[in-house]
């Protein structure tokens, strides 16, 4: 297969990669600026912030589910029917996304105490302020998570891209006064911020956030064409929702799966001390950083299998879904050797503690190591999705967590006294495992035939 770069795929993936540049860069700002604080606040953010993906990655599945849905509608011609799943989508993600948002405020200092112990009073302090500000803004995440997700399955990927370059420059210049403070004295006005820190940190992701949901807002207002919906008059469609949740359900499962192994992985670190609790999230971050070509891919193939399989075109998705694994391999790989080298160095832009850097280095290689397998473990379940099969991805993760992310996990990190490599051991296990049945599902054609609209 040739590696020729197709229009409509560079033309899907380069805004949802800047797109996702931004959203990974929202957070690792953060996490640079709080970790020039202390060791501490770097663990606490860390370790709360374990919390919050795990729960921000149920909204992200129903916005995977509105991205199918959307563009099955558009590969039919329905755009009028486009527009009202995701309104459908936007409503019930953002009433969700209040509820967890009280429960995760009001249970804050139980929920720690039971997942981490007693890691500090410091630490445990920096902990409760982040969560409890962070936890605002849930319902923002989740309106801006279902809004970019039907957008991308319109075939729009520019909006969103917009939404989060907005929310990244928010979030640095927010970030940089709130954490560290600001005086600012010129012949008319005398400014004064103190330093906040980690709540300071926690307040900047929270407004920046709040910016980048008022644009989407706003944009989605003026390009009313692209997914026509009004929410006057809004009644809850059992015919639209269902197709939603046949994705979203699944995904969401398999989201909280997986994150909830993440955060047992997390308190199994915890319990190694606090350079590899910051070893192992810095770890993650340049990890994820790394990631963000691949993701963009991913993000792509959803909507070009699910506009295929709404033109009834199982053959074009199937030619789609080979030609993004291929080149999303390629790319991957071409990371990883690019980035070996540069781990030290990648790592000291968060820490300047020596142990950090080097545990964090060898943690960053390893990653390198494996990212062969990472295009089929995370890009070609999104074709899957695409398609309607969900439920497989949800089963393979399951398989795959409890197995070998959480199982050799701790034999390797805990009994064999491997530390956090071998924590990390027992997730490039997890990949292995997961890529060789997405593979398999793929090669027999079980994904095909499932019609999600009526």
């Amino acid at each position: 297969m040739k590696l020729a770069l197709r229009r409509d795929v560079i033309a899907l993936t380069t805004p949802v990669f800047f797109e996702q540049l931004f959203v990974n860069l929202l957070g690792i700002v953060n996490t640079i600026m709080a970790a020039r604080v202390s060791r501490e606040a770097v663990s606490a953010i860390g370790m709360v912030d374990a919390i919050n993906q795990t729960i921000l990655a149920l909204f992200s599945a129903l916005a995977i589910g509105a991205t199918v849905v959307v563009a099955q509608c558009y590969g039919r011609g329905e755009r009028a029917r486009a527009g009202k799943a995701m309104l459908q989508a936007a409503v019930t993600c953002t009433l969700l996304a209040i509820l967890f948002s009280a429960l995760a405020i009001a249970t804050r200092q139980p929920m720690l105490a039971a997942l981490y112990g007693n890691p500090g009073a410091l630490v445990e302090s920096y902990m409760q302020d982040y969560l409890l500000i962070t936890a605002l803004g849930y319902p923002l995440t989740a309106l801006t998570l279902v809004i970019s997700g039907a957008l991308r399955g319109a075939g729009e990927t520019r909006m969103a891209m917009q939404a989060n370059t907005l929310m990244n420059v928010a979030n640095v210049i927010l970030g940089y006064i709130l954490i560290y403070g600001m005086h600012l004295r010129t012949q008319w006005l005398d400014i004064h911020v103190s330093a906040h820190g980690v709540v300071g940190a926690a307040c900047a992701i929270s407004l920046a956030r709040l910016t980048g949901t008022l644009y989407l807002l706003y944009a989605l207002h003026r390009h009313q064409h692209l997914l026509p919906a009004r929410l006057r008059g809004f009644r809850f469609d059992a015919g639209l929702l269902r197709p939603i949740f046949a994705i979203g359900i699944p995904s969401g499962v398999e989201s909280l799966v997986f994150n909830g192994g993440k955060l047992l992985v997390q308190i199994m670190v915890v319990g190694m001390g606090t350079a590899a609790v910051a070893a192992s999230f810095i770890g993650f971050s340049i990890s994820t950083l790394l990631n963000i070509p691949g993701n963009a891919l991913a993000v792509a193939l959803t909507t070009l299998v699910g506009q295929s399989i709404g033109r009834h075109d199982e053959r074009q998705a199937e030619c789609d879904i080979r030609y993004v694994l291929t080149l999303s391999t390629a790319t991957m790989c071409g990371i990883g050797l690019i980035c070996w080298p540069l781990a030290r160095h990648l790592v000291s832009l968060y820490s300047g503690d020596r142990e950090i850097i080097a545990l964090g280095a060898h943690l960053v290689q390893l990653n390198c190591l494996f990212l062969i397998v990472w295009p089929a473990t995370f890009v070609l379940p999104n074709g899957l999705k695409g398609a309607g099969d969900a439920r497989y991805a949800m089963v393979t993760t399951l398989i795959g967590m409890c197995t070998c992310r959480i199982l050799l996990g701790y034999v390797f990190g805990v009994m064999f006294g491997w530390g956090v490599t071998g924590v990390w051991l027992g997730m490039f296990a997890d990949w292995m495992i997961r890529s060789t049945l997405y593979l398999a599902r793929f090669s027999r054609g079980q994904w095909k035939g499932r019609q999600l609209l009526g």
